[in-house]
């Protein structure tokens, strides 16, 4: 399995665009997410889990077009909340997987940045 990709912002806050800024990449803009969906399927267990989820995520890392994932994401999350005891070890993996890449785990917050997270400070010996 090939390793996923480092955040544009991680690799620039590293340096690594100095030697070569012609490598430098521009992510595509994002906007924030809107209110849950109003489907049929997504009740208000659902919704709540939706606000739960957004809520819990760190800053700027769920966006508009993470909706798709977030709603299975509150999906599986509602199945294994009313029944646990009969939730499959599958769908277990795949909802650890998908609260990992929303940053809801320790491991995996510090790997996701969203945009306009810390600012880095100048260093006052740069110019030396």
């Amino acid at each position: 399995m090939a390793r996923p990709r480092t955040p544009t912002n991680v690799l620039d806050a590293r340096g690594s665009f100095r030697k070569d800024p012609q490598r430098a990449r521009v992510d595509p803009a994002t906007k924030k997410l809107k209110a849950p969906p109003r489907a049929e399927h997504f009740n208000d267990d659902h919704k709540k889990i939706w606000r739960e989820l957004v809520k819990a995520a760190p800053d700027n890392v769920i966006t508009d077009s993470d909706r798709i994932a977030l709603e299975v994401c509150c999906l599986l999350l509602h199945e294994f909340r009313t029944s646990p005891m009969d939730f499959p070890a599958a769908k277990l993996v795949r909802l650890e997987t998908m609260l990992g890449k929303f940053g809801m785990t320790p491991a995996d917050r510090a790997k996701v940045a969203g945009p306009g997270g810390k600012k880095q400070e100048a260093n006052p010996f740069a110019g030396l």
